[in-house]
């Protein structure tokens, strides 16, 4: 078994949900409960990505960096807006949506 560093998890809010538009052709969903925080990135670990759900070993096992530049807006991609959930969003805001860690624990989250 490999040591893994701890770090601390993020007091207010940690959970960050947001589509990552990164290097990929469409933006990418993504779920991660952060441990850093700057005024240009987000870190955390994965929880999500994408159709792709890992447990919390596999989760624990990376830590990943996310620009806040490529977090994705709600106007972004024609697909974001077609959901009825959506379509009603205002365009120019960014779909990145923080939750306390209770809800990484609610059913249909």
């Amino acid at each position: 078994m490999t040591n893994r560093p701890v770090y601390q998890i993020a007091k207010k809010r940690p959970v960050a949900r947001f589509y990552y538009q990164g290097t990929h052709s469409h933006p990418v969903r993504r779920t991660v409960v952060i441990i850093e925080e700057t005024p240009t990135t987000i870190t955390g670990y994965e929880f999500r990505c994408g159709r792709t759900v890992r447990t919390v070993n596999d989760a624990l096992s990376e830590v990943k960096t996310y620009r806040k530049d490529r977090i994705a807006r709600w106007g972004d991609y024609c697909r974001l807006r077609q959901s009825s959930k959506t379509a009603k969003k205002d365009p120019n805001r960014t779909t990145l949506e923080r939750a306390p860690i209770t809800s990484m624990f609610e059913a249909g989250a």
